[in-house]
């Protein structure tokens, strides 16, 4: 659904009023999908081989990750394996989770800040809405890397010793199969509709990342440092900028 600004604003207002409900991703390319970090570099390929990386892999990168910070997870503990999942998302190294968020603004900083403004590479960007509390009431919900169903999990881990998921109001989805929309799409029956894709234009990107920004919305809020300071004031020079409409 391609939608304005001002009327995607309008549908976060009607969303916020169902409580929690609903969870949002914000993508900068609208023709990507939803697909984890461990689907996207083939590290595994799959259903079974996920059970193989939850008994090899993750050891593996724990033992690096303890050396270097001091700090361990008890791996055969769900709640200590789902906080160590969460840790590695946000650090780099692939894992079978998806990024959302809470908030529909957050979600749509995410969808802009990683465009090109002088080169954008498509003329949408996408904001995914999941109604996680229908979906999570209507299909089981699996932790368990030896359970080979397909299946799409909603995961909401402690968030101690990871502050950018309490900056940034995030959760995760855990799955076991590649194409998270097409699953979730082919259980949407008798008019159930659990997932909606926003696609919103490029060229919207300065005015979004301005009134974001007076949200209280920006790289120095989301993953405060430095480097943060100096994105966003780069950001609001070149907001000044007219955008080039994509090729």
């Amino acid at each position: 659904m391609r939608v304005s600004w001002s009327e995607f604003k309008a549908i976060a207002a009607h969303d916020i009023e169902l409580n929690g409900a609903m969870i949002y991703r914000g993508q900068r390319l609208a023709s990507w999908g939803l697909t984890s970090s461990v689907h996207r570099t083939a590290l595994v390929r799959s259903i079974p081989e996920l059970k193989g990386y939850a008994d090899y892999m993750l050891p593996l990168v724990h033992d690096a990750v303890e050396a270097w910070i001091g700090r361990s997870w008890n791996l055969k503990n769900a709640l200590g394996l789902a906080e160590f999942l969460a840790y590695l998302q946000h650090n780099g190294f692939p894992t079978p989770l998806l990024d959302w968020t809470e908030s529909p603004y957050v979600a749509a900083y995410f969808a802009y800040e990683g465009v090109n403004h002088f080169k954008p590479q498509t003329e949408d960007v996408a904001i995914y809405a999941f109604n996680q509390e229908a979906w999570t009431s209507s299909f089981k919900q699996t932790y368990d890397f030896a359970d080979f169903n397909p299946h799409v999990s909603v995961l909401r881990p402690r968030m101690i010793g990871n502050h950018k998921l309490a900056l940034q109001q995030g959760c995760f989805t855990v799955a076991n199969v590649q194409d998270i929309e097409q699953h979730i799409r082919s259980n949407e029956k008798n008019g159930k509709q659990f997932l909606t894709k926003y696609e919103l234009d490029v060229r919207e990107r300065p005015h979004v990342i301005r009134e974001l920004a007076l949200m209280g919305i920006s790289a120095i809020q989301l993953t405060p440092s430095v480097e943060a300071v100096c994105k966003k004031a780069v950001e609001d020079l070149i907001g000044l900028v007219p955008m080039e409409p994509a090729p």
